[in-house]
């Protein structure tokens, strides 16, 4: 469902419930009032220290 290229403004608009494990992971104010157009990849390697998978697999939960 997710892919580490879809991007992090897309995720949060088409998928609501994905806003709490952005914010989990640090989501600064600025990116909270307005999305980044930047791949997950992008964010996953500033706050997750690059670990896509686990990541991914916490916004499919999320959506579950």
């Amino acid at each position: 469902m997710f892919t580490a290229d879809d991007l992090v403004c897309d995720v949060l608009a088409n998928h609501p419930k994905t806003w709490l494990v952005f914010e989990r992971h640090g989501i600064c104010a600025d990116c909270r009032q307005s999305p980044p157009p930047v791949p997950i990849l992008h964010f996953v390697d500033k706050h997750c220290e690059g670990q896509i998978d686990e990541f991914l697999q916490e916004l499919r939960e999320a959506t579950a």
